[in-house]
């Protein structure tokens, strides 16, 4: 399914006073690609939560039941698991395409979790549906259509051999900037009027292959 964590009733329920939307949510991510045989087979991708949606978690996916104050091995599996297990035609907020074409993802797999100080941390492989020559250009970004969650791509995995990527951060226009404070005044009931805005703010990662 979707990710839980930032389920709306109970953000609403849990943020005090008029709750602002777009974005509400922060995620730090670290992208890489993987490389095989001259084939580009997926990506390894690590989500890092602010610390007020990985507080979401604890009530949402039942984290820290024996109330010690410290999440143990089991809750560090209700988090990869609850996070990593999507409904069927979400995409994960992650876009690839290969020379313009965008490319088939599957699931997650090889989910894990961590904690990093009081932010919860997701680890995961997403394999193409099917594998692709290390030929071209590759273009990746990361973003949530309705800009509900804002993703921030602060490094990129080590290259894989015979390829090099590069990340090219997204640098806000005065337009962007003028969207982003409107977006930012919406409730937590309104959608944006376009239903994919979100993939104007993102960051994107391109891999080039000898």
């Amino acid at each position: 399914m979707k990710r839980p964590a930032c389920c709306l009733s109970l953000l609403l329920s849990l943020t005090a006073g008029p709750a602002l939307a777009h974005p509400h949510v922060f995620i730090d991510a670290t992208p890489g690609f993987t490389v095989q045989d001259g084939q580009v087979t997926g990506l390894r991708i690590v989500w890092l939560y602010d610390a007020f949606s990985t507080l979401v978690m604890y009530d949402q996916l039942w984290l820290d039941e024996d109330g010690d104050g410290k999440l143990d091995a089991t809750d560090m599996e209700k988090i990869a698991v609850g996070e990593t297990t999507w409904e069927p035609g979400y995409e994960g907020d992650t876009y690839l395409w290969h020379d313009g074409q965008k490319v088939p993802m599957g699931q997650p797999q090889n989910g894990t979790a961590r904690m990093e100080g009081d932010r919860a941390e997701v680890t995961f492989d997403l394999p193409l549906a099917t594998p692709l020559p290390a030929t071209g250009t590759f273009s990746l970004k990361l973003y949530d259509p309705l800009y509900y969650y804002s993703y921030a791509i602060t490094a990129v995995l080590p290259d894989p051999e015979t390829c090099t990527s590069a990340l090219i951060p997204f640098e806000p226009t005065a337009a962007d900037r003028e969207v982003q404070a409107a977006l930012s005044a919406l409730s937590i009931e309104q959608m944006p009027d376009d239903p994919n805005i979100g993939a104007r703010f993102a960051d994107e990662v391109v891999l080039t292959c000898d």
